[in-house]
């Protein structure tokens, strides 16, 4: 058995870290010393470094504890899908630091040929979602459930389940612009059936959407212009049409 400071050491955490571990029963030690001190064993240990790949992987600390205290929780099973998930990040983070080599590369006077990039090839590596609505959101929402189930979820994401996800996005806001077009009043039964789509959609894809928190979201989206300009590319007055539409969606 450890003492929780020879564990820390090992781990390279702070005592603190482990202490508060403990109390939100992430890692509770399994054993006590007569003085009442905890006492960490050799599974105590393999939990631990469970939760330090998934933090690793920016796992936030309500997701890990839900993970690795649900009834069916398969230990083998999470270590390989944490090792799919870091490979995946091994290989976005290889793909940035190629495109540093290639851009410090183009620069340096030192280098004789030059390989000038495209303006393709000078952001083709970085995320689709804006940085500034990214920065901006998770300023807003960052220490909220939602968000944390959010970057979560998108953590597991692969290329498949995006384009799936895009897909179905278009689907959906398709169907928005079409009954909004057709001049169909936000409580009416059709603008209801669009709404709704759309936060399970929202439910299904990024995090659980009650209506009380699809009706924020669209309050959001309505009154930014950035979002607005977006949302009502095609139909003007659909973003805010979508609000009253969530709205109405309270008490159909």
């Amino acid at each position: 058995m450890y003492q929780i400071g020879e564990v820390a050491t090992m781990a390279k955490v702070s005592i603190r870290l482990l202490r508060h571990y403990d109390e939100i029963g992430l890692l509770v030690p399994s054993g006590r010393s007569e003085a009442g001190y905890r006492l960490y064993g050799h599974s105590d240990l393999q939990h631990l470094q469970q939760i330090l790949f998934y933090r690793t992987l920016e796992f936030p600390l309500e997701e890990i504890q839900r993970l690795m205290s649900a009834p069916g929780f398969d230990r083998h099973a999470a270590l390989l899908q944490q090792r799919e998930l870091i490979r995946r990040k091994a290989q976005e983070l290889g793909a940035v630091l190629d495109l540093l080599e290639q851009t410090i590369a183009d620069i340096d006077p030192g280098v004789q040929e030059k390989n000038t990039m495209s303006t393709q090839q000078m952001f083709e590596v970085f995320p689709d979602m804006k940085q500034e609505y990214q920065d901006e959101a998770q300023e807003r929402w960052g220490n909220t459930a939602a968000w944390k189930q959010s970057a979560a979820r998108w953590k597991k994401y692969t290329k498949t389940d995006m384009e799936r996800m895009k897909q179905e996005m278009a689907h959906v806001y398709g169907q928005l612009e079409k009954v909004f077009a057709a001049g169909t009043r936000p409580d009416a039964p059709a603008a209801l059936a669009a709404i709704e789509a759309a936060r399970l959609m929202s439910d299904k894809w990024f995090y659980d959407c009650p209506k009380e928190l699809h009706v924020k979201g669209t309050e959001w989206t309505s009154s930014d212009e950035r979002f607005v300009r977006n949302i009502d590319k095609n139909c003007p007055g659909l973003a805010t049409w979508m609000h009253q539409a969530a709205k109405a969606n309270l008490h159909p």
